[in-house]
């Protein structure tokens, strides 16, 4: 029963929030590879549709070992708080990387399992309940900030487990539903561009291109 869900605030739950390693150590935009042993997320990799590696940076794995914080482990939730605040994605067995690290505009939100689901968490920061409570925190104008000390403040209504269980795995599915959606529109949206661009760029034969792409040749 929805009555019997306690709410909560990041502060006094489970819920650890964790920062990156800002110190000496940090690596330098010359120490940036595009292929090595440990993923440094940028920006562009937290989306609001979760992860997204289309653009990777990379460092070795002495610079890796030299960082003291900001190492994600698999069930972690990486949440953007500078710049563009509020984007978030999780770190599950599905993530073909082993080894990531967030950059200084994120932190990492870690949850006991045992009251707080890492899914839920994160199905929950993706909810309106979440974005509504991040524009109402969220400082700086020329570019929004959510510190530490703000998420702390942030309420999340917490079911049993064995509710969240459930809640997780419907909303997971829709989820996944969605995001195959998505990719099936940018496999179509990309045929459409070829074609197009065969057809009325590179002038190709209508009925060869029809033939490639599995079509029937119109009458």
């Amino acid at each position: 029963m929805a009555s019997d869900w306690k709410t909560t605030t990041f502060e006094e739950s489970s819920i650890e929030i964790l920062d990156g390693d800002r110190g000496k150590n940090y690596p330098k935009k010359s120490e940036f590879t595009e292929s090595g042993y440990c993923l440094f997320l940028n920006t562009g990799n937290v989306t609001k549709d979760g992860f997204k590696f289309s653009s990777t940076e990379f460092v070795s794995s002495e610079r890796d070992q030299l960082l003291r914080k900001g190492k994600l482990q698999r069930e972690d939730v990486v949440l953007t708080t500078r710049g563009t605040v509020g984007n978030v994605a999780y770190y599950d067995s599905s993530i073909p990387f082993d080894h990531i690290r967030i950059n200084s505009g994120m932190v990492i939100l870690r949850s006991d399992d045992t009251k707080i689901l890492p899914r839920y968490l994160y199905l929950f920061l993706r909810s309106k309940l979440f974005e509504d409570q991040v524009i109402a925190l969220q400082s700086g104008s020329a570019q929004p900030q959510l510190p530490i000390r703000d998420i702390k403040r942030v309420e999340i209504k917490v079911p049993s487990v064995t509710e969240q269980k459930t809640i997780a795995h419907i909303l997971g599915t829709l989820d996944d539903k969605i995001e195959l959606n998505r990719q099936m529109n940018e496999t179509l949206e990309a045929m459409a561009q070829a074609l197009f661009k065969s057809w009325f760029v590179d002038f190709d034969p209508v009925i060869d291109n029809a033939l490639a792409v599995g079509k029937p040749i119109p009458e």
